[in-house]
């Protein structure tokens, strides 16, 4: 059975696939879910995941189902194994963005069909499947890609290390704050393709192919981690040391004078909105893949 709780739960041949999916059905779209019933539970905000599946699976001809776990009988005594168990016999697939990686895990244990995750504070793979996508899209290859980070170590971040493990002669530089890195280092230690930095280095800027970052807070932070982090702010001057044809990405929302200034995020680099747009795109390819 396919899930996709994160990129490591796929191959290579797989993320071609859900491309080529992704390609035709932006081309045409057809009736790939029609009959199929899609469950979506959000225990975090959502704008682009929640949207994007929801348009996704109605072009696809399929049904939503807007579930929210404190409506259900978990908030009184039955199991959480009772829950997703019973999920199972109504629902085709689950796309579920959690607080908690480990409440994903323990849902596949019990759901007996595929799952999505549409975030948690481990990873986020619809994110970075549709990063790819759209870095593919911009440069006409799949290949060579030098990425630079800025900011904070995130969940975003390690679903963009594991994707791009899969590319060929492609890197990550992650500029962050020496005490994020010692803090998070340990859950990224296997990836080979990726280099630190702690301070800014112009050479480094001039050789990349896209710029990203991300708000430096996320959702479950309890430290404010945007004093530390300002000095890796993505704006004009930072910009100007990259190369002409390197673009500006954020998965969004975007704290504008944070980790980016309105001049970069609305300028000509920027391909955020594209970024965006691509989401779409990007999840009728994964939920095709599913279906298939």
């Amino acid at each position: 059975m396919k899930n996709l709780l994160n990129i490591s739960d796929i191959g290579a041949d797989d993320l071609t696939e859900i491309f080529n999916y992704a390609d035709k059905l932006n081309n045409e779209l057809d009736e790939s879910l029609i009959g199929k019933n899609i469950g979506l539970i959000f225990e975090k905000n959502s704008t682009r995941t929640r949207l994007s599946f929801q348009v996704g699976i109605n072009q696809l001809k399929g049904n939503f189902i807007d579930i929210k776990l404190n409506d259900l009988n978990m908030q009184r005594f039955e199991s959480y194994e009772d829950t997703f168990e019973i999920m199972s016999c109504y629902l085709d697939f689950l796309v579920f963005r959690s607080t908690d990686h480990k409440k994903l895990e323990l849902a596949s244990k019990f759901f007996k069909k595929p799952i999505i995750n549409a975030l948690s504070d481990l990873s986020h793979p619809c994110q970075a499947i549709s990063d790819l996508y759209t870095l593919k899209e911009h440069f006409g290859r799949l290949g060579n890609f030098n990425i630079i980070w800025m900011g904070d170590m995130n969940n975003v971040l390690f679903s963009l290390a594991e994707v791009m493990s899969f590319i060929e002669s492609s890197k990550i530089d992650v500029f962050t704050d020496e005490k994020i890195y010692v803090n998070s280092h340990k859950k990224f230690k296997s990836f080979s393709n990726i280099n630190y930095h702690f301070e800014i280095r112009d050479n480094i800027l001039n050789s990349a192919d896209s710029v990203m970052t991300d708000v430096f807070n996320s959702m479950n932070d309890t430290d404010n981690k945007e004093e530390i982090l300002k000095k890796f702010q993505v704006n004009d001057q930072l910009m100007s040391n990259t190369n002409k044809n390197t673009v500006f990405m954020h998965c969004l929302p975007a704290k504008i004078g944070s980790e980016v200034t309105k001049e970069v995020i609305k300028g000509p680099k920027s391909i955020v909105l594209k970024q965006a747009e691509n989401r779409l795109v990007a999840q009728r390819g994964i939920l095709k893949w599913l279906e298939t």
